[in-house]
């Protein structure tokens, strides 16, 4: 099983350049893209497009006129295969950073320096929200000039599939995950993906637990 276990999808921009499509077309459109994801790449024979979208032989040349345009030659696609390669990066960074421990000892951390006459006092550096674990709720949050605003725009779909880091142990992973609202029901499988590097804020949403529900 690919170590890549969800794929984003951003709506807008998929009904966008679907809607054209009926349902037959679409299932077979995300069918295809959901087979890159987990292997890198779509095979070029129409028999195994075929199969991969789940359509009937006598169905795929009517379905394959429907979606080709929505891939480049050789059925690749460009931006999902730009969001595979950076999350393939984030999730290596992420386990590596598993495998150190999750934090990176004072010495190791950027502005710290030592000589003879002890540790210097490190340079401030700005710390992106994800690099805490204090109560979200107590984030303060970003503001600044349009171009700011503008560049944080941007970033924002990136940001909702950035992962947490990697907790130094267990207990300290769960007292975060209870922070972040993370209900009772979710904590043991939130916790697994928490310590694996794979768990962002597109994963948590669902394992939120509701408040002020009647």
């Amino acid at each position: 099983m690919t170590h890549l276990p969800w794929m984003p999808v951003y709506v807008g921009d998929e009904l966008a350049e679907t809607s054209h499509l009926n349902a037959e077309e679409y299932g077979a459109y995300a069918l295809l893209k959901m087979h890159l994801w987990q292997h890198g790449r779509l095979p070029c024979d129409d028999e195994r497009l075929a199969r991969i979208a789940k359509c009937a032989a006598e169905r795929w040349d009517f379905v394959k006129e429907a979606i080709w345009t929505l891939f480049a030659d050789d059925w690749r696609h460009p931006r999902l295969e730009a969001l595979r390669a950076q999350s393939e990066a984030t999730h290596k960074k992420r386990s590596e950073a598993g495998r150190r421990g999750g934090r990176p000892r004072v010495s190791e951390k950027p502005g710290f320096s030592r000589d003879k006459a002890g540790p210097k006092h490190p340079q401030p550096q700005p710390q992106p929200q994800s690099d805490s674990y204090s109560d979200p709720e107590a984030q303060a949050q970003p503001h600044g000039s349009a171009a700011e605003e503008d560049k944080r725009d941007t970033n924002t779909r990136e940001s909702m599939f950035e992962a947490y880091p990697v907790p130094s142990s267990p207990a300290e992973g769960r007292a975060f995950l209870t922070r972040l609202g993370v209900s009772r029901a979710h904590m043991d499988a939130a916790l697994k993906m928490l310590l694996g590097g794979n768990l962002s804020p597109y994963e948590i949403e669902g394992m939120i637990e509701k408040r002020g529900a009647a």
